[in-house]
Formats: C-alpha cells, structure tokens, sequence
C-alpha cells in the first residue's frame, strides 16, 4: 500500500467513524468542498448531491426513508488513490428486518473524500421495498 493509500485510508476511516456518531463538522472536515455524492437512478433518493454539507443531507433522507435502518461498516480497503468502504444495511420492514450490502467507492483530491458512489446489491428490491413502505404509510 502506497503512502498515499495509507493516507486516504485515515482519511476514510475518520469520515465514517465521525459520520457513524453524526458528529457532521468532523466529517465535513474529511471532506473536500466540491464533494459530489452519486446516488443511482434507480433509488428512491437519486441524483448527485454537492457540497460539503451534501452527506449530512443526504443521511437524513436515506434514514427517513429507512426508518429504523441500521447500518454496519464491514470494512475498508484502499488502493489506486481510492478507498471502498463495505457495509451491511439493516432495514425494518414488515415481516422483519432485510439485511442489504453496500460498497461506496472514495476518490480523492488535495488529500480530501471529493466523490462517493455507493452500489447497492439489487438496486430494484431497494426501490421495491421503497414503495411498500410508502404505501403502508398511505395505509395509517
């Protein structure tokens, strides 16, 4: 691992470990003011939020749409001036929790997180799952 594979790996870990406690000003410190987050077509919260605010806001809609959403981070790993961090996102849901894997890959510039893409699994049981809970909360 190159130094600054090494370096951007700190740099990843600090986000999300500040991120994970909602602690929002020692994330946006790990990120770079031009950050773009890309949010895939098929979801609920798709598009590409900017700016260093852009994860805080976008936590909020995914947790809202998400309600009682855990998620755990599996791990990182670090290579070619990127890191890609591993998670495992808990869903309620009726008939119990899902359980969904993620991978958001980091790029890097001036030492600071400037994008994020996340994968989802299976984009289309995520969008599907969207839509059921969205009718349930027409339902009450």
């Amino acid at each position: 691992m190159t130094e600054e594979d090494r370096a951007n790996l700190a740099t990843a870990m600090r986000l999300y470990e500040a991120a994970a406690r909602g602690d929002w000003d020692a994330a946006e410190a790990e990120l770079h003011p031009e950050l773009e987050i890309h949010e895939a077509d098929s979801m609920p919260y798709a598009g590409i939020y900017r700016g260093r605010d852009a994860l805080q806001r976008l936590s909020a809609i995914v947790y809202g749409t998400w309600p009682g959403t855990r998620v755990e981070r599996l791990g990182m790993a670090a290579g070619d001036g990127r890191v890609t961090v591993f998670f495992r996102m808990l869903i309620d849901a009726p008939g119990g929790a899902i359980a969904h894997e993620i991978v958001e890959v980091n790029e890097f510039r001036d030492g600071k997180v400037a994008v994020i893409k996340p994968f989802y699994w299976d984009t289309g049981a995520m969008a599907a799952l969207a839509r059921r809970l969205a009718q349930q909360g027409d339902q009450h």
